[in-house]
């Protein structure tokens, strides 16, 4: 299958999609992102991550869209970090979250304005750090510093399969709350309206690009609601079942430059 219209903005998930743990853009995707733009197509990050972690690779990239962030509770300007849109996960909500890692002896990140907070810095909390290339502050009992809506929370375990996590934290906290995964290891909470799928329809209206007109790339489980947003959507090779089925081309995973291999077929040409 080929998008029925021309692509004129290309939505990139980041962790799985972009980059892998070491966060490297291989030489061919930063080729094709260049390449893309040099036509006049926009390049825009849909990530889970900070504001402040994504702009590495704006920089790196030399993107100047506005930046999909937090799963798609926020949408900044890179150039100014104004933030275009924002929904936040309300206290009530978040307080449960942090009581049910508690209750479970699992580390959780708490996620503030563009601050990373945590109770501790426990071996989770380095390997969060290491991924995202922020520090943290810590405030000791998450629970007694809880007095605000957050951002989103991050639970972080300490193996690769989070899935068994998901079914027991959606069974225990409120169904307001939107809880996906970005990563093996990370379970994220969000807004139960937030996801990158009603982000990037936003991003479409405020930068006048029909949604008909955007391709949507990603991997995990909280890039299928990007995937089936966009007007074409992509699924990496190595992505999660769900996403692939959704998507319009399954592309080659990181390790072969999905990204690029999409990018030169649907948008290059």
């Amino acid at each position: 299958m080929s998008p029925q219209d021309p692509i004129r903005l290309v939505a990139i998930d980041l962790d799985g999609t972009l980059v892998d743990d070491r966060n490297e853009v291989s030489p061919r995707v930063a080729g094709a992102i260049e390449a893309a733009r040099a036509e006049g197509v926009e390049v825009v990050i849909a990530t889970g991550r900070m504001f402040r972690s994504a702009l590495k690779f704006v920089d790196e990239l030399s993107l100047t869209a506005p930046v999909i962030c937090y799963q798609g509770a926020q949408i900044r300007d890179p150039a100014s970090g104004a933030v275009l849109h924002e929904r936040l996960l309300g206290q009530r909500h978040a307080a449960a979250v942090i009581e049910f890692a508690r209750r479970h002896r699992v580390h959780v990140n708490a996620f503030a304005g563009d601050d990373l907070y945590m109770a501790e810095l426990t071996a989770e909390g380095r390997f969060y750090c290491q991924l995202s290339g922020i520090e943290p502050r810590l405030v000791g009992d998450l629970g007694a510093w809880l007095d605000r809506d957050l951002v989103k929370l991050v639970l972080v375990t300490d193996s690769g399969d989070s899935r068994q996590l998901i079914g027991r934290l959606v069974e225990a906290v409120p169904r307001e709350i939107n809880i996906t995964r970005s990563h093996p290891r990370l379970v994220e909470a969000i807004d139960g309206q937030v996801n990158k799928g009603d982000a990037l329809a936003r991003l479409s209206q405020i930068m006048d690009i029909p949604i008909s007109q955007i391709m949507g790339i990603g991997d995990n489980l909280n890039d299928l609601p990007l995937v089936k947003a966009a007007g074409f959507g992509v699924a990496m090779g190595s992505g999660a079942p769900e996403t692939k089925a959704a998507a319009d081309f399954v592309t080659a995973p990181y390790e072969e430059d999905g990204v690029a291999v999409a990018i030169e077929r649907f948008v290059l040409g």
